[in-house]
């Protein structure tokens, strides 16, 4: 499974990711991917274009409900983020049973055990900045890797090969 950050400052990526999502869909690597988009972060929403549209979403707790555990999932995005976005303090706040882009992280997490994030570049050096600490949590809560060839060769390598 790939999820995908769509708009906003994944902007600036968006080749890099239609080229991530050619060359992903064209190897033979995976039987069955399925390839959803996000904004940000998971939220109760999933997209199945990049537009990231409502009428073109499906249900995060269906795909959670529905796809087999077995699962491999890649996640692209640069990790950029108001962290309140990501914590669940900010936008939906008032619905105290929305849960937060981090609770639904690791809901992925628990479901698809074999789940790796990739950034389109190392983004250390904002660390210390507003939109750096969103980069900061994600990085503590999942293997995360720069994407590189290198880097999406090894990470693939390692998933097919998970028990």
């Amino acid at each position: 499974m790939l999820l995908m950050d769509s708009g906003g400052s994944m902007d600036s990526y968006s080749s890099l990711c239609a080229s991530l999502f050619q060359a992903v869909s064209k190897s033979n690597h995976f039987r069955d991917l399925k390839v959803y988009y996000f904004h940000n972060c998971i939220k109760t929403h999933l997209y199945t274009t990049p537009r990231i549209s409502y009428r073109e979403s499906l249900k995060t707790d269906w795909v959670l409900n529905n796809l087999d555990g077995e699962y491999r999932v890649i996640i692209v995005g640069d990790a950029l983020m108001d962290s309140s976005e990501l914590m669940g303090s900010g936008y939906f706040a008032y619905k105290r049973d929305v849960p937060s882009g981090l609770q639904w992280l690791r809901r992925f997490k628990e479901r698809y055990r074999h789940l790796v994030w990739l950034t389109p570049e190392d983004n250390d050096s904002l660390a210390n900045t507003f939109w750096g600490e969103s980069y900061l949590i994600l990085k503590r809560e999942v293997d995360m890797h720069t994407l590189t060839v290198e880097n999406l060769t090894s990470v693939i390598k390692k998933l097919m090969v998970a028990r």
